[in-house]
């Protein structure tokens, strides 16, 4: 096995656990929310308010599921439809405050869930990670999440 097959198995293996984690963060959420749902808030919190044509792709759904997706996000007050500001004939979703406090609270059950995982590691095995994964992010074109007043806390 070469190193980057022995790299890749080693990612699709953490993505597992992190696969449950995050289906666990999403089914504490404060309010009933699917995964499909739960990206879509992810979107444009982090891209600002965006086009259903461009939320479409970016979830790899068609335009009709992506407004059906944000038709029962709209409902439940997480995101609006505001006039686009550059062309006022169409319209861009956004998070709302309240769809932004659920993605908060999702945020929040799943770095509880990985600091567990971190705290069981010895700090030289997770530091040289940070580098490693902000790589990989950047290579997956992931937005690194927001820090928390918790984060940074030396262990």
């Amino acid at each position: 096995m070469t190193d980057a097959e022995a790299a890749a198995t080693a990612f699709m293996t953490a993505s597992r656990a992190l696969l449950g984690m995050s289906l666990r963060s999403v089914a504490a959420a404060p309010v009933p929310l699917t995964v499909p749902q739960h990206r879509l808030l992810v979107l444009v919190s982090a891209d600002g308010p965006r086009r259903i044509g461009a939320l479409a792709d970016d979830l790899g759904v068609d335009q009709s599921n992506a407004s059906r997706l944000v038709a029962r996000l709209a409902e439940q007050g997480l995101v609006q439809r505001v006039t686009d500001p550059t062309d006022r004939r169409a319209s861009v979703v956004e998070a709302t405050t309240a769809g932004l406090r659920v993605l908060d609270a999702v945020s929040e059950h799943r770095l509880r869930e990985l600091r567990v995982v971190v705290d069981a590691m010895p700090p030289k095995t997770w530091r040289p990670a940070i580098q490693v994964l902000r790589a990989f992010n950047a290579a997956a074109h992931e937005t690194e999440a927001v820090a928390t007043a918790t984060d940074g806390q030396d262990r």
